[in-house]
């Protein structure tokens, strides 16, 4: 049987805040320790603009995606100086973060915690995507999964992160 076949996943909301600690937990040991505060899944619940979806194994936190829809793209401007003119006009969505338990990468739960945003992203009418990767040199990078999910890279900085 594939592993896929055993993953649930489903949005979180705010009756799911005891396992909003694990995955801060996650997010911050997989991408950066500190790089997510406390609160930053549970600031988010509510919000019509944001979705977070988890990825279970029977009832085991194994990955977890944010997707948005935003309207200030000042964090991206790095890339391209002319995004607020390119798409102020635009509904635009941002795949905020993602991580999956490091037993479980390479299995394809990043693959299918994208696929559940760009669904999302698409159901609010999202006309763009952006996304930031970092290429670690790590066998489980980002920009693969950018990549399977239909993302193209537009410019890489040496010094964004």
């Amino acid at each position: 049987m594939s592993l896929l076949k055993s993953i649930t996943t489903r949005k979180l909301t705010s009756n799911d805040k005891d396992i909003t600690a694990t995955a801060v937990e996650l997010l911050n040991r997989t991408q950066g320790n500190g790089l997510f505060a406390p609160d930053y899944l549970q600031k988010r619940f509510g919000d019509e603009n944001h979705l977070i979806i988890a990825a279970f194994d029977n009832k085991n936190l194994i990955g977890i995606g944010v997707a948005e829809l935003i309207n200030n793209f000042d964090y991206y401007l790095p890339f391209d100086p002319n995004l607020n003119q390119e798409l102020s006009k635009k509904i635009v969505g941002s795949f905020s973060t993602l991580s999956t338990l490091e037993s479980y990468q390479g299995k394809g739960v990043g693959q299918l915690l994208s696929q559940k945003r760009i669904e999302w992203l698409t159901s609010h009418r999202c006309e763009v995507a952006l996304g930031v990767s970092w290429i670690s040199g790590h066998a489980h990078t980002s920009n693969r999964t950018f990549e399977k999910a239909g993302f193209r890279a537009v410019k890489t900085l040496s010094d964004f992160y």
